[in-house]
This record gives C-alpha cells, sequence and structure tokens, in this order.
C-alpha cells in the first residue's frame, strides 16, 4: 500500500518560531513541510521524521530547498516538547554556506555530531570527539529533572488511555 502525504502546518509553524533563534542560516530556506501517514525504518528502527534536500529538476519544480517528511503516527503521540525537538533536530540537519563569490546558499543536509551505540559507549566510554563534546554537554544537564518530567507524561498518558476505553 502506497504511503500517503499531507501538508504538515503544525509542524511548519514550530519550525517559523525555532528558525530565527536556533537556524538562522535556514531564513531564506525554502522548506516543505509533510506529514507522511506511517514511520520509514532505518537499521530496525522507526524514525519519527527525516530531513531531504532537493536539488537540480526537483529543486526547481517544487521551488523548495528542503522537505520536512514527519511520521503522522508517531506525530499524533508525541508531546508538544517532543514536537518542538523532533522538528528541532530535523531543521538541525539542514544547513547552507553562502558563496561569498556569488552570495548563493549551498545548501546541504549534514549528520548528527553523534551516532553509536550505547553499549560501546558503555565499553569504551567516550572514545571519540562527537561523543567526548556530547557527554561534556550531557553533564550540564539535570537528568533527574528530565526523568520526573517524562514520568510524569508517561502518567499522565496512561491515565487517559484508562478514562478513554
Amino acid at each position: 500500500m502506497p504511503k500517503t502525504y499531507a501538508t504538515a502546518e503544525s509542524a511548519q509553524s514550530i519550525a517559523e518560531g525555532l528558525i530565527p533563534n536556533y537556524h538562522p542560516e535556514l531564513a531564506t530556506a525554502r522548506i516543505m513541510y509533510c506529514f507522511v501517514d506511517k514511520a520509514s525504518n532505518k537499521g530496525g528502527r522507526e524514525l519519527k521524521g527525516k530531513a531531504r534536500k532537493f536539488s537540480g529538476f526537483l529543486e526547481w519544480a517544487l521551488e523548495s530547498d528542503f522537505v520536512l517528511e514527519i511520521a503522522l503516527d508517531k506525530w499524533n503521540y508525541l508531546t508538544e516538547n517532543q514536537r518542538t525537538a523532533l522538528i528541532d533536530h530535523l531543521l538541525e540537519c539542514c544547513t547552507g554556506e553562502e558563496d561569498e563569490d556569488t552570495g548563493d546558499m549551498a545548501w546541504k543536509i549534514r549528520e548528527p555530531t553523534i551516532q553509536e551505540f550505547s553499549s560501546v559507549l558503555h565499553r569504551q566510554g567516550a572514545w571519540n570527539e562527537g561523543l567526548q563534546e556530547f557527554v561534556a554537554m550531557a553533564k550540564g544537564i539535570n537528568i533527574d529533572e528530565i526523568v520526573d518530567q517524562e514520568e510524569q507524561l508517561d502518567a499522565s498518558v496512561l491515565s487517559q488511555g484508562d478514562s478513554e476505553g
């Protein structure tokens, strides 16, 4: 069965609040926001969303530089904070550099700072620069507060499920 796509105005609204503050290099980027009915899989994991860069004919025909594709079946179960984090993550994948000679933006997709298995981090520690940067950043975060917030959200979702069923 083919996937179904729809415009993601709520995702675009979130992005419009994030771009000026955290992604100013994307101010002139032409970004499409769409929902897809079902999450894709990558490496056995469901993807809540993905960012793609258009080029050539598609860039011209769609008049867009990027598309943020969000899995509606996952989006519907995310809190507002989680939705904002997802859109922030997808925008972080999009970047551009201005050509000094022409002033044109060269758009591209970038990968996250780290990609590692938790088991390797556990066994080997922060063995590369990306992990070291991530661990240093994480040390400044109040993990207990985040865990408490997540537990409260989980309890709230469970109680809502009980009252509906």
